[in-house]
């Protein structure tokens, strides 16, 4: 029997806020947007009241809550806080895999003679984060792991479905189609031209069904890696000057790096996303010859995407990296070039050991020289 416990943080960063100010809690607060600028990153669920959400112009949350607290977006912090949560669900499983800064799937098969049923360590890893770092979480717990990510969703906030073996697809099947990781407005819109509103729709569509759910725990295992890890920022103020968009790349390529790293994974494919001040946004990919989790690597390519897709005299007010098409094992080189890439992955797991036992601030790598063209 296979169990996944899928860990979801309630309005993350907006939470850790008010974790860190005690004076907020129960206070609607805003994270980035700050005098009616730039675009809203995380509202607390008492912004979220007066119609506030994530990617919502700043403008228009002030005007919907404008006695909300509003914050810059404390991307270090939140990081720091991110760790300390996984350094909790690994406590309970050597099996977790982080879907982002902050939602991660664990693994809780075969640790029954440790902890006791998994309903109950699920339990008591929600109400370790709750009591330990005083940030809402709410989790999803099932034989399946896109079930589970449904459930943790339904739960919030801080709440906690347990789906039994067994029920999965009568939990599933009322659900509007919609609920399903990854389907979007564009797919949502063909799958109800096709008449498929609800998730028993699909099910009752094997074609379809076995497309965008598949409830057989090996499939599950064998797309284990078809994710991506990545990191963005909304800027503070709009920058223009590129110079000052690679030092922001730079940060996010660290963290995208160290993630890599932790979850042993190499990346074949890395994505820069660009959201300019009118909100046009754009992502660009490059597919490696040689998979990679080093640093240096993967920002030499975020940086010459960046330079080639930039629009000259544009303002950007979001920027974003990611990695994907990931593997567990990396280089395609010759024999000449494997002992030194090991030699660079000794090195950067030595700095992330530091990072993790002293602090981000502890050790870092040299920005690259940047300069324009």
């Amino acid at each position: 029997m296979r169990w996944f416990f899928h860990v979801d943080m309630d309005a993350f960063f907006a939470s850790v806020e008010q974790a860190l100010d005690p004076a907020l809690k129960g206070k609607p607060v805003i994270v980035d947007g700050r005098n009616g600028r730039g675009v809203v990153t995380s509202a607390s669920y008492e912004a979220r009241k007066y119609g506030v959400h994530a990617a919502m112009p700043g403008f228009q949350a002030k005007k919907l809550c404008p006695q909300a607290t509003f914050l810059p977006n404390r991307r270090r912090v939140y990081s720091e806080f991110s760790k300390k949560i996984f350094a909790i669900l690994e406590q309970y499983s050597p099996e977790i895999h982080a879907i982002s800064i902050d939602e991660g799937v664990v693994d809780l098969t075969g640790t029954e003679k440790l902890f006791g049923p998994p309903v109950n360590t699920a339990q008591k890893i929600l109400k370790c984060i709750r009591t330990d770092l005083g940030l809402p979480a709410s989790g999803g717990l099932s034989s399946n792991r896109v079930v589970a990510k449904i459930a943790a969703t339904l739960a919030k906030p801080n709440g906690f479905l347990h789906i039994p073996f067994g029920s999965e697809e009568a939990f599933l099947s009322p659900l509007p189609v919609e609920s399903i990781p990854g389907v979007g407005p564009k797919t949502h819109k063909e799958l109800v031209r096709r008449g498929v509103k609800t998730i028993g729709d699909l099910l009752s569509n094997p074609e379809l069904g076995h497309r965008f759910l598949d409830l057989d725990e090996g499939g599950q295992e064998k797309r284990r890696h078809d994710h991506s890890i990545g990191n963005e920022t909304t800027l503070d103020a709009p920058l223009k000057e590129r110079d000052e968009m690679e030092k922001v790349l730079w940060e996010l390529v660290e963290e995208v790096g160290s993630r890599l790293r932790k979850e042993r994974f190499y990346a074949r494919c890395i994505t820069v996303k660009i959201r300019y001040t009118n909100f046009k946004t754009i992502t660009r990919s490059r597919t490696l010859l040689s998979p990679t989790c080093f640093d240096r690597e993967i920002f030499e390519v975020v940086r010459d995407l960046l330079r080639k897709n930039l629009t000259p005299g544009s303002m950007v007010r979001l920027l974003g990296v990611s990695a994907s098409s990931l593997l567990t094992s990396g280089w395609q080189e010759s024999i000449f070039d494997l002992q030194k890439r090991r030699s660079w992955e000794n090195l950067y797991r030595g700095i992330d050991r530091l990072r993790r036992k002293y602090g981000e601030e502890a050790i870092g790598t040299a920005t690259p020289h940047i300069r324009s063209r």
